[in-house]
């Protein structure tokens, strides 16, 4: 997948219902779209209204390897919405490029304003005492059951 991709990548839109079968197809399109040329692959999860975790496995998946090749796959998830909330808890979003739109993940763009992320971080997690730090082993182990880790 070296060079640069000189048109508007491709888009694969998933439907609404993400089950661990429609996600397989789903990551297997994402996967072929890499054709030669293509570096970037855009993921339309706007229209999804729930998944389950076979289906964010499959989509972990897409994302391994299309950055083994040196590719990327832009995941266009609404924010607010039941697979944004599904992700962040389980911890994807900081190891996938997640846009808002679709129109922001053709361009690329953050949707951050730039020199003002305040609005957009996660706020200050407790001290790290016991208390939170068997939290957070809880929450690890949780995504480990899931295969997100």
């Amino acid at each position: 997948m070296p060079g640069q991709q000189t048109c508007a990548p491709p888009v694969v839109t998933l439907p609404a219902e993400l089950d661990a079968a429609a996600a397989e197809q789903a990551a297997d399109q994402i996967t072929a779209a890499f054709t030669p040329g293509v570096s970037v692959v855009i993921a339309d999860l706007t229209a999804a209204a729930c998944c389950d975790r076979s289906a964010i496995r499959n989509l972990l998946k897409a994302h391994r390897q299309a950055t083994a090749r040196g590719g990327q796959v832009r995941f266009a998830i609404r924010p607010g919405g039941p697979l944004y909330q599904i992700t962040g808890f389980v911890g994807t979003h900081p190891l996938l490029a997640v846009y808002p739109t679709l129109q922001h993940a053709l361009t690329g763009r953050s949707p951050i304003p730039p020199g003002d992320g305040a609005a957009f971080r996660r706020p200050r997690s407790r001290l790290r005492t016991g208390r939170a730090l068997a939290g957070r082993a809880a929450v690890q182990r949780q995504r480990r059951s899931w295969g997100v880790l």
